[in-house]
């Protein structure tokens, strides 16, 4: 699989889809902050739902790309703590410029904080990205968490000896498949995270990622039709749509199987598809996106926190009336704002925390989706 690890870097598409997935998130809390600072009609469409599945499409991607980075790793001895302590130095310092920022917030305003759960939170475990009863401090860390749980089952994984990779993640997904079926009795907050339908989307993800780089080293034996199998991913996520599978309803507890393979799957076929397409054609994704995509994690964190600046702003000024006028007025301010805020933390905070980080722990940096 030498092939297939030289080009992890070279997959845009991969790094597009992270864009567009930060985007749907956005699209999807900003239904939210519209009903809370902007009372009465908006001009924002009812599909901005659909835009929770941005989460769905951001652990395809993670599955994805931590198979392509581990190629010809698995069953490596050393390569357990090295992948951890890369995922840890991707994963926590960049959260934790973000958590010291609520902190300070919670401190002095506690009523501006969680507000939903009337400021409960456990601070020890927002901070370590634990599973807990109540959400963390930064609210979007609830799926960092779930990222946090993936890795440590990757690790092991990454201890098998190669040809039984796929056989691990199937026996996985199986197993969540099964719990999720037979097991509806109460759950403890890390019972829910390891139980919890998304674990699905990450090893379809994983799978994708075994069958792409399988498909590029053996191209004669595998020849996959790329338009038939985008074509199929397509016609999945349209049937999510125009079933209703996508309600807004909360998924921090669980969600169906069907959503898990549906929209997952959907995801699944897309990005295999566009990444193999993309090895044959050597095209690439315009500018803009990549763009989006090397900044979706601190588009993904910051995002809520400069939506309710903006709107506190806007109450402030004492624009209270709702309407139209008011909603387009507010979302072609805040947007852009939240676009600049994010490409900010990621000039400022994020690209050299990381840089840093990784030359002085010597962790090779990869360009990996997290869920953001």
């Amino acid at each position: 699989m030498r092939k297939g690890q030289n080009t992890v870097h070279k997959i845009s598409s991969l790094q597009a889809a992270r864009g567009l997935a930060a985007l749907a998130v956005i699209a999807f809390h900003s239904l939210f902050i519209n009903a809370k600072y902007i009372p009465g009609a908006t001009w924002l469409p009812d599909i901005f739902v659909f835009g929770q599945t941005g989460v769905d499409l951001f652990f395809v991607i993670s599955g994805f790309v931590m198979v392509l980075a581990s190629a010809n790793k698995f069953g490596v001895r050393g390569e357990i703590f090295n992948f951890l302590k890369g995922r840890a130095i991707r994963i926590y310092p960049v959260y934790w410029v973000y958590f010291f920022a609520v902190l300070l917030v919670f401190m002095l305003k506690p009523g501006m904080v969680n507000s939903s759960q009337a400021g409960e939170v456990n601070l020890l475990h927002s901070f370590l990205l634990l599973p807990d009863a109540n959400l963390p401090l930064v609210l979007v860390a609830w799926s960092l968490i779930h990222e946090v749980w993936f890795y440590l089952v990757f690790a092991f994984i990454l201890l098998l000896p190669q040809r039984w990779v796929p056989l691990a993640f199937a026996a996985w997904l199986c197993s969540v498949a099964l719990v999720s079926v037979l097991y509806s009795g109460p759950v403890s907050p890390y019972l829910r995270t390891v139980k919890h339908e998304f674990s699905i989307e990450f090893i379809l993800g994983a799978l994708a990622g075994i069958v792409y780089l399988k498909a590029i080293s053996e191209p004669s034996k595998w020849r996959l039709p790329t338009g038939t199998v985008a074509l199929f991913g397509i016609c999945l996520i349209a049937y999510a749509v125009i079933s209703g599978l996508i309600d807004g309803s909360d998924v921090i507890q669980s969600i169906s199987l069907s959503r898990a393979f549906i929209v997952g799957g959907g995801y699944t076929l897309l990005l295999l598809a566009l990444a193999l397409q993309e090895s044959k054609s050597q095209w690439a994704v315009p500018g803009f996106l990549k763009s989006l995509g090397d900044m979706s994690y601190s588009l993904y964190l910051s995002h809520i926190l400069t939506l309710s600046v903006c709107g506190r702003i806007w109450t402030a000024l004492g624009n209270a009336e709702g309407g139209i006028v008011a909603s387009v007025l507010f979302w072609a301010i805040s947007l852009p704002v939240v676009i600049i805020v994010g490409y900010l933390s990621y000039k400022l905070i994020e690209r050299p925390l990381n840089k840093y980080l990784s030359r002085g722990l010597k962790v090779k940096r990869i360009s990996q989706p997290v869920v953001n």
